[in-house]
C-alpha cells in the first residue's frame, strides 16, 4: 500500500509543472515515511540537475516524510546492479534511475526513470509502444531525431556522406544513430 501511495505521489510530481492541486494533504497527516533510492549513473551537470529536481519536487510533498539514499555509479554500468541490489536488500519504496545502465538494473520495486532515451531499446522490449507498464515509469530524453536530420538535409542539401559520433557501448547511442540514418536515406 505505501509503494501504491508513493506511486501516485510520484505522478502528481511530475505533473507540478502543471498548477495541479496536491491531491495527497490527507497522506501529508500520516505518519507514512518513505524511502526511496537514487541510483546515478555518473556524476555529469544534466544528471544532477534530474536528481536535485525530482528530490526537490517529493521534499516540497512530503517534506521530512522521504529520506533519499542517494548512490553515484562513477560511470561504471555494473556497480549499478550493485546500487539496485543495495536498494532491494534495503526494500527502499521506489528507485530513481538515473540514465539508461541505472534503468536496466530492474528490481520489482517500482522503478522512475530519468535521462533515459528510448526505453523500449533501453529494456530491449520488442513492439514498444511507448509504454513500458508493470513497475516501471519515467521521462525520456529523446529528441526530435528526424527533424534533425531534416535539418542536417537543409543545411547541407549536396553532403553524401554524414558522419555521426556515437558511444557503441550505449544501446541508445547507437538506436539514436539508426533513426538518423534511415531518415537521411529518405531524404
Amino acid at each position: 500500500m505505501k509503494k501504491q501511495i508513493l506511486a501516485g505521489i510520484l505522478s502528481a510530481t511530475m505533473v507540478v509543472g502543471m498548477g495541479g492541486v496536491s491531491v495527497f494533504a490527507a497522506d501529508k497527516a500520516d505518519d507514512k515515511t518513505y524511502n526511496i533510492g537514487i541510483c546515478q549513473l555518473v556524476q555529469h551537470e544534466a544528471l544532477d540537475a534530474a536528481t536535485q529536481g525530482f528530490k526537490d519536487a517529493i521534499t516540497e510533498e512530503l517534506g521530512d516524510k522521504v529520506t533519499f539514499d542517494e548512490q553515484n555509479a562513477q560511470g561504471d554500468s555494473n556497480t549499478c546492479s550493485t546500487i539496485i541490489t543495495d536498494f532491494v536488500s534495503k526494500n527502499v519504496d521506489l528507485i530513481l534511475a538515473n540514465a539508461t545502465p541505472a534503468l536496466q538494473a530492474t528490481s520489482d520495486i517500482p522503478i522512475l526513470g530519468t535521462a533515459v532515451t528510448e526505453y523500449g531499446v533501453a529494456l530491449d522490449l520488442d513492439d514498444f509502444d511507448g509504454t513500458v507498464g508493470g513497475n516501471i515509469s519515467g521521462t525520456s530524453d529523446l529528441a526530435p531525431l528526424e527533424d534533425q536530420a531534416a535539418m542536417l538535409n537543409e543545411l547541407f542539401p549536396d553532403a553524401k556522406n554524414v558522419g555521426l559520433i556515437y558511444c557503441s557501448a550505449e544501446a541508445n547511442s547507437q538506436y539514436q544513430v539508426d533513426t538518423v540514418k534511415a531518415a537521411l536515406e529518405k531524404l
